[in-house]
């Protein structure tokens, strides 16, 4: 499924064999339970939401001089 979160679903009132996989996005109705989940389990792979801003690469060691072995 490559990069989708997936969650084992037990549901209420249905035997262990019943469980289900179920995607991240199928479960936007029980967001709360999800936060418990991970505030209890930290470790367990998570969605990140935060978005990084990256600054362009300046290059601040090149220089217009020729480079010398020595400069004394």
């Amino acid at each position: 499924k490559g990069s989708e979160l997936d969650y084992l679903i037990h549901w209420h009132g249905y035997p262990v064999s019943e469980r289900t996989w179920e995607p991240h996005t199928n479960l936007t109705h029980v967001a709360n339970l999800l936060a418990a989940f991970h505030k209890t389990n930290p470790a367990v792979p998570r969605i990140i939401t935060a978005s990084l801003h990256f600054r362009p690469y300046e290059n601040y060691t090149a220089t217009s001089k020729p480079p010398m072995l020595f400069d004394w």
